[in-house]
């Protein structure tokens, strides 16, 4: 059984902005919120849970700063969540124990050794955070033009024909339900900024559209008035938000009830259409852009791409770092502890009603 995965959360022109939040804060869920240096162990022991949980459904979320690592694990049929709690996350319970509970990775580790390489560890971290720093200037020079290219785009939308289709669509997609109650919208993260680019996870045994939009404008005003249309028939709809935006952008609409997804093509990331049930050309939603327009939206899109090409150098430059960095913790950690709190974990997990 393939176990969704999504992105927990991307950098931004703010930071690391992550959807934990909708975990974290709903009191029915029981939260375990991990707290470590790097090379404590935090994303090995998520990869035990997930596979303790496997077959009784997981959601993995990864860490787009390096997607090799996970950033949390939701259990499902124990309503668990699990994730790494330190910077950039750096969560914190509210309820402690009622509802959310600290796991000290550190305890297992050996802090003379650590001490040893005081010098190092402060020159590596500083460089960590300076390129960090650096894609945070990129992604806010990202963030101007999308929102030129926004403004610029909308006025070129027929609003009738794109309301119209989206009438249709819905009407064909969305059989009606026996339940008066309306759905939930619910963040799962499909898009976020990584070492190769602007980087999309596409959903797998769904009935996926995608739609191509360079501008991504149409498609935002499509998805966000059909998901309130399959949430008045009573569906939860999962929506992934273009997070470097500078408007809530809806850039993927997830309906997992009737295994539909709406996957948006723009010129941020390439999608291919391989996979998805139709590619839906948005372009017809455009009138014709005037000489100006037309030249202002090439300018945008041309220098947007360059600058986020930019922003991925310097993640792939701060993976390097963080991987020292790693080391000289992975050295000093103790391993066998790890295990055990592990084993004891996931022995709690099972408890769990």
């Amino acid at each position: 059984m393939p176990q969704p995965t999504y992105f927990l959360g991307s950098s931004t022109p703010a930071g690391f902005v992550n959807s934990a939040a909708s975990f974290l804060e709903d009191t029915s869920v029981t939260a375990y919120i991990l707290k470590g240096t790097p090379g404590s162990g935090k994303s090995t022991l998520m990869r035990k849970i997930a596979e303790a949980f496997e077959k009784i459904g997981t959601e993995l979320f990864l860490c787009s700063a390096d997607p090799d690592s996970l950033d949390a694990v939701y259990i499902k049929e124990k309503n668990a969540f699990i994730m790494d709690g330190t910077a950039p996350h750096c969560a914190d319970p509210k309820y402690p124990f009622a509802v959310q509970t600290i796991v000290d990775l550190g305890a297992a580790m050996e802090g003379s050794l650590i001490r040893e390489r005081k010098e190092e560890v402060i020159r590596l971290t500083d460089e960590y955070s300076a390129c960090h720093a650096g894609c945070r200037l990129y992604l806010s020079a990202v963030s101007s033009l999308l929102g030129d290219i926004n403004s610029t785009a909308a006025k070129l939308i027929d609003y009738r024909k794109l309301s119209s289709f989206t009438e249709r669509t819905a009407k064909r997609l969305l059989p009606k339900k026996g339940t008066q109650t309306a759905g939930r919208l619910l963040t799962r993260q499909l898009s976020a900024v990584t070492m190769n680019g602007y980087s999309t996870l596409l959903p797998s045994d769904t009935e996926m559209y995608l739609l191509a939009d360079s501008n991504g404008t149409a498609a935002d005003i499509f998805l966000k008035d059909f998901s309130a249309a399959a949430m008045k028939k009573g569906y939860d709809v999962m929506v992934s938000r273009c997070l470097i935006s500078p408007e809530c952008t809806y850039e993927h609409l997830l309906i997992p009830e009737l295994s539909l997804a709406f996957i948006t093509g723009s010129f941020l990331g390439c999608i291919k259409a391989e996979g998805t049930k139709k590619a839906v050309s948005f372009r017809r939603f455009y009138r014709t852009e005037e000489q100006n327009d037309r030249r202002r939206l090439k300018f945008d899109k041309k220098a947007a791409a360059e600058l986020m090409k930019e922003a991925a150098l310097t993640l792939t430059r701060a993976k390097e770092i963080h991987d020292r960095i790693e080391e000289i913790y992975i050295n000093a950690s103790d391993h066998d502890a790890l295990s055990r709190l592990s084993y004891k974990l996931i022995s709690e997990l099972r408890g769990l009603c």
